[in-house]
């Protein structure tokens, strides 16, 4: 099972208090648990490659946030974003990830998943770690860095024969840019130093 604690024991004081401090976070993987749950759900090298870039773009961008404001939890970003796409391949994949998560105890981790596809975040709302994953799956196609403009060109490129989903694939390309433009007013450096930390390799333009 992806839960370090089948193995933790409670022997000494210093146990206890190693124990303590994680009772307000059991609903959060760590890395290592997510990674592990990512082998349990089989997922494909491919699908691996990608999930481990979205999660250096989101740690990037988390901790050049934190640099200003540490009000971000960059381990649940890590874990979340790892575990963004682990049910992809199933109808509404992030709701089945989501649910996925909750049902194993890690509901804070599977509210970001659940959300990662689609989020209209209103201007007073603060950005959070949801947003940051949310964020972060837009920068990465497979495992190479892609602008967010590029990356909803290609679906409207893919799409372009159905108006309705052109619609939505434009309504989420606006959101998507309205978070950001607020994530990059926030950054204490350009973003485009933040990405270069990630050490990814950016897509071939067409």
């Amino acid at each position: 099972v992806a839960d370090a604690l089948t193995l933790a024991d409670m022997d000494t004081p210093a146990d206890y208090a190693a124990l303590a401090a994680l009772a307000e976070r059991l609903d959060i993987p760590t890395p290592a648990e997510a990674e592990a749950l990512l082998a349990i759900e089989a997922v494909p090298p491919q699908g691996l490659a990608h999930a481990r870039s979205v999660a250096a773009v989101a740690v990037a961008l988390a901790r050049g946030l934190t640099a200003v404001r540490a009000n971000l939890d960059c381990e649940l970003i890590e874990a979340a974003a790892l575990l963004h796409d682990v049910a992809k391949g199933q109808p509404h994949h992030e709701a089945a990830g989501g649910r996925l998560l909750d049902a194993l105890g890690f509901s804070r981790a599977g509210a970001i998943v659940a959300a990662h596809r689609d989020i209209d975040l209103p201007p007073q709302a603060p950005v959070t770690e949801r947003e940051i994953v949310y964020l972060a799956d837009k920068f990465v196609h497979g495992s190479r860095l892609v602008s967010v403009p590029e990356r909803f060109g290609q679906k409207l490129a893919l799409f372009a024969h159905d108006p309705e989903a052109v619609a939505a694939i434009t309504r989420r390309r606006r959101n998507a840019l309205t978070i950001l433009a607020r994530v990059e007013l926030a950054l204490p450096r350009p973003l485009a130093d933040i990405l270069a930390t990630t050490g990814l390799t950016p897509a071939r333009q067409p």
